[in-house]
């Protein structure tokens, strides 16, 4: 169904994984074609850091597949963003340490070094060869101290500096679908991250319009299940072990 194939089209974005930001400031509780070689999608210049350029350039081509009907979709960076969005509480050592205010916030991030393709058959049911990355080390807060410790303890990006998913599966895809329409549906896939593979289940809204897949989507996983503890400071501050990954992207036919 053309819905199921915009649903993996989603998947391109899902694995605009995540980067680091700012607090929101306020306190809460809580029979194939034959082959053709491609790059994963590399985006127009100027839209990447230099050094996530050069780590998406050193990584294999996607083997994609000419005719059938498959039609490829890039991420375009610049329109995309991938953000994580994890809870912590603040006490009074963070204020007397870090002049940071005591309560429970939400910090979110985000990074726009993200790069990848897809191939699918809108008419049909027909899946293409697929692969996204993100690259870590940009990740950024509104922290210095925060970044350092997440790249030194937690993502071990300077180890680890790339994340790589590739879509599986569809789940609970929309009977029909209409272009323009928004499609609301479950992705799964392999999330490579942190030198762990996990599966990962998207909730995803998107729409196909103009040449273009847009929309977002968001999955839970734990710190945990990623080989690290979170973050558990003395009288200064916790933070909890789930968190989010949401992605706001578009994908452009190419």
């Amino acid at each position: 169904m053309r819905s199921r194939n915009l649903i993996a089209s989603l998947l391109i974005v899902g694995l605009i994984a995540a980067g680091c930001g700012s607090r929101d400031g306020s306190a809460t509780e809580g029979g194939q074609p034959e082959p053709s070689s491609g790059q994963v999608g590399a985006p127009p210049d100027g839209t990447l850091s230099d050094e996530a350029a050069a780590a998406f350039s050193e990584l294999p081509p996607v083997e994609l597949s000419e005719g059938g009907g498959l039609r490829t979709f890039q991420i375009d960076p610049s329109l995309s963003k991938a953000a994580y969005i994890v809870d912590e509480e603040f006490f009074a050592g963070a204020t007397r340490k870090y002049g940071l205010d005591v309560g429970k916030y939400k910090v979110a991030g985000e990074t726009q070094d993200v790069a990848g393709m897809i191939q699918l058959d809108l008419s049909g049911a027909a899946v293409g060869p697929n692969r996204f990355a993100v690259y870590l080390p940009t990740l950024q807060t509104d922290q210095k101290l925060r970044d350092g410790w997440i790249r030194e303890n937690a993502l071990e990006s300077d180890r680890f500096p790339l994340a790589l998913f590739v879509a599986e599966e569809i789940r609970d895809a929309p009977q029909g679908y209409q272009e323009g329409d928004t499609a609301r549906f479950q992705l799964e896939g392999e999330l490579n991250l942190r030198g762990a593979a996990l599966t990962a289940v998207w909730d995803v809204s998107a729409r196909l319009q103009d040449g273009a897949i847009e929309g977002s989507m968001e999955t839970r996983l734990r710190m945990t299940d990623l080989g690290f503890d979170p973050p558990n400071f003395a009288n200064t501050l916790t933070v909890q072990d789930e968190f989010t990954i949401h992605i706001d992207f578009v994908a452009s036919e190419r």
